[in-house]
């Protein structure tokens, strides 16, 4: 269920080039010249999210079973492919 309480680009910008502005790091920019930080994500993909999978030794959780939607299956980092699903 997409409750669009936020535009997608904007929660982008608010997770990537908002954090690195406040910080001052050369981060989270697409432009002529730049090293590429890019994910690529598969916005049709839908996944269950599980407490038992989480890879912090912390389980608890309120988002155990719920269903989302989005999956990265390709991060570049100063223009390195730094994963691949």
């Amino acid at each position: 269920m997409e409750e669009k309480i936020i535009t997608l680009p904007r929660a982008i910008e608010l997770l990537t080039a908002g954090p690195a502005a406040i910080t001052g790091l050369p981060y989270s920019r697409l432009v002529p010249g730049a090293e590429a930080d890019v994910c690529i994500v598969d916005y049709d993909h839908e996944w269950e999210f599980t407490a038992a999978r989480m890879l912090s030794n912390g389980h608890n959780t309120p988002f155990d079973g719920w269903t989302f939607r989005g999956k990265v299956t390709h991060t570049l980092f100063a223009g390195r492919l730094t994963y691949s699903d």
